[in-house]
């Protein structure tokens, strides 16, 4: 049984920190697939990594998952008894790990029973060092920002591909971490012997040589999965010593290239040397090659191999790119296997986590199959990509909830297939719950929309017949007008559909991603369109038609002045939701970073600028392209916010009560920030803010992922703040004195 929690502070910093929203993560609506979903606000998994650690420091040993789709930490708390995998999402703990992509695996490499984070850097490695403790938590400093190693007298850098897993662990049982990675050629293993134990007879150092560059004497072919044993004709296995540790004779040979392994190094038979499981990044089974060793490193040739592990039980098969986690899942303190895809092209994104209990011992395991689908059965999970919309698909005043999928793969094309599920709202007014109905809403996956590809809907009234009607959005850039056939009161029938055309009579195109919403923008009683664009800006269409016709007439391709992309990505992925609170209007939009933005100032000023409170709304991030769906599910004069991204999931959030809403900044109007860009400090000029506000005046440096970088009362009216220690990327910088708070984007390059 998997279970959901969350906490007051995981607010993602709900100190009213950039705005008055004070949104909260709750997981307080119920949904059911089937049956209860224990974590559906989750967020959902693509190609997770895991990874064992103790979490919240009793004991146990919880589950870190890193997904290389959005570069995201997730945190499970163990909460079952031993030999029961029982775990709650807890999301307060991702906070507390430092910034990582592609790859990340936890390994304890100095031996203080704290682990450690090996992560992808450009070209190879860097490791982030675990110097917290059960007082402070989990906390991280960076050790070594490259891993280097000795080949051929002298240190370079040690090469691991972005798209493969190394295995990192200790090959010959002498405590300190080693690592097995492809070489560049990506056909044969590297062995790097960490040689801390040798040089200062502690477990503490990252110090490596290359011992070996075709460790386990095999070499994988470069046009399939097929593995050679025994390779001595081809480089670098050509060499006939039986030692594994042996620097080779430097070579000028060049052989075949295949890019794309996982590596997952254990001791399958307890005899002391490591075996390995490989992944493949065009197949969708795993190989298990036997060592034939009889002690670490003495003529470890691999001597057989299995290419359909585990053959005791259901063997691997996900489509594609597999890689396997030796974790103890159900806490009997006996390591057990997951796999999961690894690739974030052409891969398995739904059901794609593979769970193999280990019946036997850690050292000698025997794995067998338990479930697909491990985590991802338990929460809302589309594929990749989701985009949530609210609407009362039967007529009962209760909004249902849709969610559509850019992508969800495709096993019979390999190809990413759009489609939207259906979860009806069989709660009440005061406590809402989503039942799952299907998965392909009116059947709208095959009426053969465009490139079926990234639909967006968004509903309305357009032909004043009583019912709403739909325009769905699609990966080509057109829309769709579908009509509502049902008739008010009725559920909700869509099984005509026309291309949607403006005044001209010409389709409405913005470029690839169409992102609709229907809003009365102008207030003059029918509903206008706006459309959120893959650049990030919107376009105003108003509706000049009549009554019974909606006629959309192009005004603007910049409506606002709104803008999502950022100054290093040309791409936006703007997608809007207005909020009419106390008859103004509000506008909260996703963006591809992941982020939402906020604007205000949108009342009476269709044709003007609007103002951009804040471009991190809340500091809430769950993954990039953030999807956000809004509506007072509960009546209660607090919005819930329903935000979909990349990796297919949902998380749910709940507002403080609506009078709050709105920012008070007139204490900090003349407010400086220079140089902006900046490179190794700025300067902060409050002004002419009161001297006797100084003493309540605070200032917070965050970054986008919400970390506070820094908090400290302001010691003048003007001071300077030192950069020098952070890396370039953008972060914001909020001021506060309790009863005014400003935020200023801060850019270091």
């Amino acid at each position: 049984m998997i279970k959901s929690t969350f906490t007051a502070l995981q607010l993602l910093i709900g100190i009213t920190a950039f705005t008055q929203f004070g949104f909260e993560r709750i997981d307080t609506i119920t949904v059911i697939n089937g049956t209860v979903q224990e974590m559906p606000w989750a967020g959902g998994l693509d190609y997770p990594q895991f990874s064992n650690i103790d979490l919240n420091w009793d004991g146990t040993e919880d589950l870190f998952v890193f997904d290389r789709t959005c570069n995201k930490m997730l945190t499970f708390l163990h909460t079952g008894t031993p030999g029961v995998a029982e775990y709650v999402y807890a999301p307060q703990y991702e906070a507390e790990f430092p910034e990582m992509t592609d790859w990340a695996l936890l390994v304890d490499y100095n031996c203080d029973g704290k682990k450690d984070i090996f992560t992808y850097t450009i070209g190879g490695g860097r490791v982030f060092k675990n110097i917290g403790n059960s007082g402070v938590g989990h906390q991280f400093e960076l050790a070594k920002p490259n891993l280097k190693t000795w080949l051929w007298g002298s240190e370079g850098f040690m090469y691991i591909s972005s798209v493969d897993m190394p295995a990192i662990v200790d090959i010959d049982g002498d405590s300190d971490i080693d690592v097995l990675t492809f070489g560049v050629g990506g056909q044969s293993i590297e062995y790097h012997k960490n040689l801390s134990m040798e040089t200062y007879g502690v477990c503490d150092s990252l110090y490596y040589e290359t011992k070996n560059l075709c460790w386990g004497r095999f070499r994988e072919s470069s046009s399939s999965n097929s593995v050679t044993l025994y390779d001595t004709t081809s480089y670098p296995c050509d060499n006939p010593i039986g030692n594994e540790e042996f620097v080779i004779p430097f070579s000028n040979k060049a052989g075949e290239r295949h890019s794309g392994s996982t590596v997952l190094a254990l001791d399958m038979n307890n005899n002391g040397v490591m075996d390995l499981i490989l992944g493949d990044i065009s197949y969708p089974t795993m190989t298990l090659l036997m060592n034939g060793g009889t002690a670490p490193n003495q003529n470890s040739a691999m001597v057989s191999q299995d290419p359909n592990f585990p053959s005791n039980t259901t063997p691997v098969n996900v489509d594609i790119h597999p890689a396997g986690y030796h974790v103890d899942v159900n806490n009997d303190g006996i390591r057990d296997l997951l796999v999961a895809p690894s690739s974030k092209v052409g891969s398995e994104n739904r059901e794609g986590v593979l769970y193999y209990d280990n019946t036997s011992t850690d050292l000698a395991p025997t794995f067998n199959y338990i479930q697909k689908a491990f985590f991802q059965e338990e929460m809302i999970e589309v594929g990749s990509g989701s985009l949530p919309v609210f609407f009362d698909h039967n007529a009962d005043g209760l909004k249902d909830l849709l969610v559509s999928v850019q992508g969800r793969y495709d096993t019979v094309s390999s190809n990413p297939v759009s489609y939207i599920a259906y979860y009806e709202n069989t709660g009440t007014q005061a406590n809402p719950e989503f039942t799952f109905i299907t998965d392909d809403y009116q059947n709208i996956s095959q009426l053969g929309l465009g490139s079926q590809i990234a639909y967006y809907p968004t509903f309305g009234d357009l032909d004043n017949d009583g019912d709403e009607d739909m325009i769905l959005g699609e990966y080509d850039g057109y829309s769709y007008y579908m009509e509502n056939t049902g008739g008010a009161g009725n559920p909700a029938i869509f099984n005509t559909y026309s291309i949607l055309n403006d005044n001209t009579g010409s389709p409405i195109f913005e470029g690839t991603y169409a992102y609709p919403h229907l809003v009365d923008l102008d207030r003059d009683g029918d509903l206008d369109l706006v459309m959120g664009k893959r650049s990030g800006k919107l376009t105003y269409y108003e509706n000049t038609g009549n009554a019974s016709i909606s006629i959309f007439t192009q005004v603007t391709q910049n409506l606002g002045g709104v803008d999502v992309s950022e100054w290093w990505n040309v791409e936006g992925h703007s997608i809007p939701q207005f909020l009419d609170i106390d008859n103004e209007y509000h506008l909260i939009l996703g963006s591809k970073v992941g982020t939402l933005h906020y604007y205000d100032n949108i009342e009476g000023n269709i044709a003007g600028t609007w103002n951009l409170v804040d471009s991190t709304m809340e500091n809430i991030y769950i993954g990039t392209k953030s999807a956000p769906a809004i509506y007072d599910l509960t009546n209660d004069n607090r919005l819930e916010m329903v935000l979909g991204n990349q990796r297919g999931g949902l998380a749910l959030y709940k507002s403080a009560p609506l009078s709050d809403v709105g920012v008070k900044e007139n204490a900090f109007s003349a407010l400086m920030i220079y140089p902006n860009p900046a490179k190794f400090h700025i300067t902060v000029d409050l002004g002419a803010i009161a001297y006797e506000e100084m003493s309540t005046t605070t200032l917070v440096l965050y970054d986008l992922m919400g970390r506070k970088i820094l908090e400290q009362n302001v010691p003048s009216k003007v001071f300077n703040i030192d950069l020098s220690g952070l890396s370039k990327g953008t972060y914001l910088l909020e001021i506060s004195n309790g009863s005014a708070v400003t935020s200023r984007k801060i850019l270091i390059q």
